[in-house]
């Protein structure tokens, strides 16, 4: 006999469940939420962009520019935009900036180009028919800004840097490096260039930015980046596990993105007793699961909470990396500036003392995994034979704790 869970699955693909399956024998307990409604009235939506916090509304900014850029956050992101969008558009319209006057651009950083499906999925048909949308590149079309505080070279896209009204669309979900996604995060890697990106990447190897859940130093270098290129008027979305959005946050780049971090926190932490330990605990990737490069992000939890897991316990990471093995200019491909081949001595493993580590993913390859894992990280293709792994190397009556996504993060 057996028990069955579902966990969402496949960001942007199908199928939009995986149904993992325990023996009976197993104490299985899984993380839940109670999300609040979608947000799905333009009405509300136009009421929270003429009422920012600590900015002006929308619609003065727009009568002070001829022209507008709106950075959205790219497809590695499940934040769906659509609804939004039209909302900021009829805005920007009425108040006299012109479809024609609009670009869009995808806030990659260093992460692959956007396919038109991509942009039809992420933004919807009725905004890419509209507007002039374009892929951020990290290598061309760059304006050189100076430096930060902490010295991080600053390019900057220059179709963003020459715009008059600077727009930014993006969700609110955990960073290990940056605390959060969203607020000045979008322009900063969005849409910078390598050399920046590389800068502001390489700061957590000296410490700087490692803080899941939190303001970190390199947040703040981020925020001043931000504060010396500019952004207007920044968006902030809580999305829901399906991406549609369920508090939106408008305003200072810092203020409004600050606000939103608590809304998710009431959303998406749960309650751990101090004490309570788990032999297995599987942490899923989604919705940060269409690359096996972004995978690392189903530990979110487990970096939060190590002893939640006995000492010598398992950890199961989970992703469907439905793309594979995916893409990113900074590391995961060979020659590129952050690419190691032997990660065994990564800061991030020596957190993780006797505990083992397996990974399931249906679409990646051993050869994949050596991009990103050392080979103490036992890859599976199959959840059975996981599963049988499990029991031959802890037993077969086992505490187990299913975090069903990346974005849910246990209280401090």
């Amino acid at each position: 006999m057996t028990q069955t869970y579902r966990i969402p699955w496949a960001s942007w693909y199908e199928p939009k469940e995986f149904i993992l399956e325990f023996p009976d024998s197993w104490e299985v307990e899984i993380i839940e939420s109670k999300l609040p409604p979608e947000i799905i009235d333009e009405q509300k939506i136009k009421d929270r962009l003429n009422s920012p916090i600590n900015a002006r509304p929308l619609s003065e900014l727009a009568q002070d520019a001829q022209n507008a850029v709106i950075v959205v956050d790219d497809i590695s992101r499940h934040t769906k935009a659509e609804l939004v969008l039209s909302v900021v558009l009829e805005i920007l319209n009425d108040s006299g900036i012109t479809d024609e006057q609009i670009t869009i651009i995808s806030a990659l950083g260093g992460h692959r180009p956007m396919t038109r499906h991509d942009f039809i999925k992420k933004i919807g048909l009725s905004i890419l028919d509209r507007v002039n949308v374009e892929n951020h590149h990290p290598f061309l079309n760059l304006t050189y800004s100076g430096e930060s505080k902490l010295k991080t070279p600053i390019y900057l896209n220059t179709t963003y840097a020459n715009a008059d009204l600077k727009i930014t669309v993006g969700g609110v979900i955990p960073h290990g490096l940056a605390g959060f996604g969203g607020g000045a995060k979008i322009v900063l890697p969005g849409v910078c260039g390598i050399k920046t990106l590389e800068a502001n990447h390489n700061a957590s190897n000296k410490g700087i930015g490692i803080g899941i859940g939190h303001i970190t130093q390199l947040r703040e270098d981020i925020e001043d980046v931000c504060s010396r290129v500019g952004l207007d008027f920044s968006i902030n979305i809580i999305p829901g596990i399906n991406g549609n959005p369920i508090g939106i946050f408008a305003g200072h780049y810092i203020t409004a993105h600050r606000a939103a971090i608590e809304l998710y926190k009431e959303i998406y932490e749960f309650e751990l007793p101090s004490k309570k330990k788990y032999d297995i605990g599987l942490f899923n990737a989604y919705p940060e699961d269409t690359e096996l490069s972004q995978s690392i992000k189903a530990l979110n939890a487990y970096f939060l909470k190590p002893k939640m897991i006995s000492y010598r316990g398992g950890i199961v990471m989970l992703s469907a990396s439905t793309e594979g093995r995916g893409f990113h200019s900074l590391s995961g491909q060979t020659g590129s500036p952050l690419y190691r081949e032997d990660r065994t001595d990564d800061i991030v493993w020596k957190i993780f003392g006797k505990r083992k580590i397996f990974f399931y993913s249906p679409n990646v390859t051993k050869a994949d995994m050596k991009h990103f894992y050392p080979e103490f990280v036992e890859y599976h293709n199959s959840f059975q034979s996981l599963i049988s792994e499990l029991e031959s190397n802890f037993g077969t009556n086992l505490k187990v704790c299913i975090v069903p996504s990346s974005i849910h993060l246990p209280k401090r």
